[in-house]
């Protein structure tokens, strides 16, 4: 029973930010356009990377799905940790992902391990 509550208290934890940050890029926010705009990116990335924030979020909420989502956001880490290290954005912004990464890890595991 512990582990389920720890493990949907990291799913929130998770899962609210995604939606909040891929809902933003998703209609084009102005401070995630700003962003993509400065990296150089296209703005079609953004949304899509919005519209997979989401999917992901979304499918990490279902037992049954839940590893499907948890595949999507490694490489969405990993592309936010190069660019904000490339555009030397400071250690807190680089940080930001790979704490994020660190969560993911323990809701992989305690996914697996239930």
């Amino acid at each position: 029973m512990a582990n389920q509550i720890i493990l949907w208290v990291l799913i929130a934890a998770y899962v609210i930010p995604g939606f909040i940050f891929g809902f933003k890029k998703l209609i084009g926010h102005k401070q995630s356009v700003g962003h993509f705009n400065r990296w150089g990116y296209p703005l079609w990335f953004m949304h899509l990377l919005g519209l997979a924030e989401i999917t992901g979020s979304t499918l990490m909420l279902f037992t049954q799905t839940r590893i499907y989502g948890i595949a999507i956001f490694p490489i969405i880490l990993a592309g936010a940790i190069y660019t904000h290290a490339k555009f030397g954005e400071g250690k807190s912004a680089v940080m930001k992902p790979v704490f994020i990464s660190v969560l993911l890890l323990a809701i992989f595991l305690f996914t697996i391990l239930n």
